[in-house]
C-alpha cells in the first residue's frame, strides 16, 4: 500500500521565517562576530607582547644574572657572563654548553622556558629572537620591534676595576723594602671556557688596582711571600664596579728593624671641633733627621661609619672632593707637602658624614681610635677623646 507523504503544518496563527528574515539574522550574526573579533584582537596582541617582554627579560637575566638574588646580603647570580667572562654567542648557549667549556654551569634559562630546546628562542608570534652575542635582544614579531637592552656597553660587565690596599697587622704600609714581597692573585674566567690567573704587586703605600675584571665572584689571594701568609678571599665584582678595600696580614711584617720613625704624633694634641665633634685636628712632628715629602694620608677606624671630604695640611687644603674617603681608603693630596726636620705642623680632617657622596648630617667622631698612615710609611694611633 502506498504511503502518502506527511505535510508539515504550523499551528494556526503561526507562520515560519521567510528567506529574507533568515538572511537578515545571518548577516547580523556575522556583523556581531566581526565586531567581537576586532574588539578582542588588541587584547590578544597585548598579551603576546607582555609575554614576549617577560621572556626577553628572563633571557637577559640568564645572560648577565639576576641582581635580586643574594647570599649573605651579597649578589650571588651573574648568569652566563659571570661563569664564562664573555657574552654568549647565541641563545642556544644558555641552554647547552657551546663548546665543552669547563666553567659553563647552565642551563641558565629558568625551567619554565625550557620545555624544549628551541621554544625559548622564539617570541609569542613564533618569530625567532635576534641575538648574536651583543647587548640587546630583539623580537620582530607583532609588526613592531621589541628590544631588551641588557647593558649600555659590554665593558660594563667585562672590563671592571677594583682598588685595594694591603698593610701588616699594625696597619703599616710595605714601603720600598717589602712591596715586591707581596703578591695579589685573582682567578677569573677567560672568556673561552677556562680561567686565567692574574698577579699584581702593590706600590710602596700598599695600594693596588686590579683591571679588566668580568662580573662575578672570583677567588682572591693576597700573599706575603717570606712568611707564606695568605689571605683567601672572594671578590664580588658588580657592573661598572668601582670600590676599594683594605686587607691586613696577620703579622707585623713591614716594620724596618732599627729604623728611625719619620713623622710622629704629638702626644695629646688631637681635638674635635664644632658642636657636632666632626672636625678633627692633630699635630705631627718630624725628628727623622731629614725633610719628608708626603703625598697622601690614610685614616683607619672601626666605627662609626663615616666618610671625610676635606684634608688640610698646615693651613693648605690638599683634599676637598667627593667621593669622600672612608676608613682605610687612601686620600691623595692635590700636591706633595713637605715637613722639615725638627718641625711641627697641624693636620685637619673635616666633613665626616655617613655617605661617600657627602650627604647626610655630620657624624660625631668622639672616642674614635684613629690609625694614621702617611705616604712615607709613617704610622701612629691615637683616640680622639676631646671635643671643644
Amino acid at each position: 500500500m502506498a504511503t502518502s507523504g506527511r505535510n508539515i503544518c504550523f499551528p494556526r496563527g503561526v507562520s515560519g521565517f521567510s528567506l529574507i528574515e533568515l538572511l537578515i539574522v545571518i548577516i547580523a550574526l556575522g556583523v556581531m562576530a566581526s565586531v567581537a573579533v576586532n574588539y578582542m584582537m588588541p587584547s590578544v596582541e597585548d598579551v603576546r607582547r607582555a609575554r614576549t617582554e617577560r621572556e626577553m627579560e628572563a633571557l637577559a637575566k640568564a645572560i648577565v644574572g639576576d641582581p635580586s638574588l643574594t647570599q649573605n646580603s651579597v649578589r650571588s647570580d651573574f648568569g652566563y657572563v659571570g661563569d664564562l667572562g664573555a657574552f654568549p654567542p647565541n641563545l642556544q648557549a644558555l641552554y647547552e654548553n657551546p663548546g665543552g667549556y669547563s666553567t659553563w654551569d647552565g642551563p641558565y634559562i629558568p625551567s619554565g622556558y625550557t620545555q624544549d630546546s628551541t621554544g625559548f628562542k622564539t617570541d609569542e608570534w613564533g618569530a625567532p629572537y635576534a641575538y648574536s652575542g651583543g647587548t640587546t635582544i630583539t623580537s620582530p614579531g607583532g609588526g613592531s620591534t621589541i628590544t631588551n637592552t641588557i647593558a649600555h656597553a659590554s665593558s660594563d660587565y667585562l672590563l671592571n676595576r677594583f682598588s685595594g690596599t694591603v698593610t701588616d697587622a699594625d696597619s703599616r704600609q710595605p714601603g720600598s723594602d717589602y712591596a715586591d714581597s707581596v703578591n695579589i692573585v685573582i682567578n677569573i674566567p677567560d672568556g673561552t671556557g677556562g680561567t686565567t690567573i692574574k698577579t699584581y704587586q702593590p706600590d710602596t703605600t700598599g695600594s693596588f688596582t686590579l683591571d679588566s675584571l668580568p662580573v662575578g665572584r672570583h677567588p682572591l689571594d693576597l700573599v706575603y711571600q717570606p712568611a707564606s701568609d695568605t689571605l683567601h678571599r672572594y671578590l664580588t665584582i658588580l657592573p661598572r664596579h668601582r670600590s676599594t678595600h683594605t686587607y691586613a696580614f696577620a703579622g707585623s711584617y713591614f716594620e724596618v728593624s732599627g729604623s728611625t720613625p719619620g713623622i710622629t704624633y704629638v702626644s695629646n694634641s688631637d681635638t674635635l671641633w664644632t658642636g657636632t665633634c666632626s672636625k678633627l685636628k692633630f699635630w705631627i712632628e718630624n725628628n727623622s733627621g731629614a725633610s719628608i715629602d708626603v703625598s697622601s694620608i690614610t685614616l683607619t677606624w672601626s666605627s662609626p661609619t663615616a666618610y671625610y671630604k676635606i684634608v688640610t695640611w698646615s693651613g693648605t687644603t690638599v683634599r676637598n672632593s667627593n667621593p669622600s674617603a672612608g676608613s682605610g681608603e687612601q686620600s691623595n693630596f692635590s700636591s706633595t707637602q713637605t715637613i722639615a726636620n725638627g718641625s711641627q705642623l697641624i693636620v685637619t680632617i673635616e666633613q665626616f658624614k655617613p655617605n661617600p657622596n657627602g650627604s647626610g648630617a655630620l657624624v660625631d667622631m668622639t672616642d674614635t681610635e684613629f690609625t694614621v698612615t702617611f705616604s712615607d710609611g709613617s704610622t701612629f694611633t691615637f683616640t680622639a677623646d676631646l671635643c671643644d
